[in-house]
C-alpha cells in the first residue's frame, strides 16, 4: 500500500474513528485503526465490537492495500508531523512507514485482513432526519441516561418511530427526558434502545448542518447512522424499554409556566453554594 494525504484530512479521520477503538481488550487488533485503500478512496475504521466508525479520507493512492496500525501510536505520530503531505507505505512485512517532510517513522502493523469488518446491514428499514435535528435531540436527552450499568436499559436511549414522528427518551430512575421531532415522511413503526455511549459519540462527530441529512438504518441487533462520508454502527441494547406513558400520567397537583432564561438564571445562582459531592436538592 502506498498513499498520501493532507495532514489535516488524515488527522480529522483519525480523530473520528479512534472513538470506536478499544483501550482495554485481549485482542490487539481491536486497538488498531484499519486503513483500507482497496477502492478509489482510503477508508479508516475503528471497531470495538460494540461500536464501529468508518470514514472516508481524501488521498492519492499509488498502490492499494490494507493495513492496521495501533490507534494511539498512529494518532500521536500524525499529530506531531509537520503540516505537509503525509506519505504512508506498507509492504508484505509487518511494518508501515509514515513520513512527512524530514520526519519518518517505521512502526509495527498488523494484517488488514485480520481486522474485524463492520457487520453488513440491510438498508430497507430506515428514517431520514437532518443532522441538526438529530444532534439537538440527543443533546437535549442524553443527560438523563444512567452512567452506571446496574440497569443496562437505563444506559441507553429509546428511539421510537410512529408514522412521521421520531421520539427519543432517556431515564435514570430519577429523571426523564423526552424529545419529539416531526419527520418529513411517514415510516413504519419501530422501537429500539441505543447505547448512550454511541449517542454521545454521534453527538460529538456529527456536523449538525441544517441542510444535510442523516440516514438511520434499523436492524435486528444493530443500528447504523450514515452522514457525509461517515458510518457509525452500533449494537442495540436488548430488552423491552420502560413504559414512559405510565410514568408520566399528566395528572399533576401543580402546574406552572416559567420563562426559560429566568428559570435557568435562578438555578445557576442557587447552586453556587452547593458542592457537587453534597448532592443536595434545590427546593422550589
Amino acid at each position: 500500500m502506498k498513499v498520501n494525504f493532507f495532514k489535516t484530512d488524515l488527522m480529522n479521520g483519525i480523530n473520528m474513528v479512534i472513538k470506536a477503538v478499544s483501550s482495554k481488550t485481549t485482542m490487539p487488533i481491536l486497538e488498531c485503526i484499519l486503513l483500507d485503500a482497496s477502492a478509489d478512496t482510503v477508508r479508516l475504521t475503528g471497531n470495538d465490537m460494540e461500536l464501529a466508525i468508518e470514514t472516508s479520507v481524501p488521498a492519492v493512492i499509488t498502490e492499494g492495500g490494507k493495513t492496521a496500525i495501533d490507534a494511539k501510536l498512529f494518532s500521536e505520530i500524525v499529530r506531531k508531523l509537520p503540516d505537509e503531505d503525509v506519505y504512508i507505505s506498507s509492504g508484505d512485512g509487518d511494518t508501515v512507514n509514515i513520513r512527512s517532510g524530514k520526519a519518518s517513522f517505521t512502526v509495527p502493523s498488523r494484517d488488514g485482513e485480520d481486522f474485524l469488518a463492520m457487520p453488513v446491514m440491510e438498508k430497507n428499514d430506515y428514517i431520514c432526519i437532518s443532522e441538526f435535528s438529530l444532534k439537538e435531540m440527543i443533546r437535549q436527552t442524553i443527560f438523563s441516561a444512567a452512567a452506571n450499568e446496574n440497569n443496562k436499559l437505563m444506559t441507553g436511549e429509546l428511539f421510537e418511530v410512529k408514522g412521521g414522528v421520531l421520539r427519543i427518551a432517556a431515564l435514570d430512575g430519577h429523571r426523564i427526558a423526552i424529545r419529539r421531532e416531526a419527520l418529513r415522511d411517514n415510516y413504519s413503526d419501530k422501537k429500539v434502545v441505543v447505547p448512550g455511549k454511541t449517542l454521545n459519540e454521534i453527538q460529538r462527530i456529527i456536523p449538525g448542518d441544517r441542510e444535510k441529512d442523516v440516514y438511520v438504518f434499523f436492524g435486528k441487533n444493530h443500528i447504523l447512522f450514515e452522514f457525509g462520508d461517515t458510518m457509525v454502527l452500533s449494537r442495540l441494547i436488548e430488552g423491552e424499554y420502560f413504559n414512559i406513558e405510565r410514568m408520566i400520567s399528566g395528572d399533576y397537583e401543580t402546574s406552572i409556566t416559567l420563562n426559560k432564561k429566568d428559570f435557568t438564571d435562578i438555578i445557576d445562582r442557587s447552586i453556587l453554594l452547593i458542592r457537587e459531592s453534597d448532592k443536595k436538592p434545590i427546593v422550589l
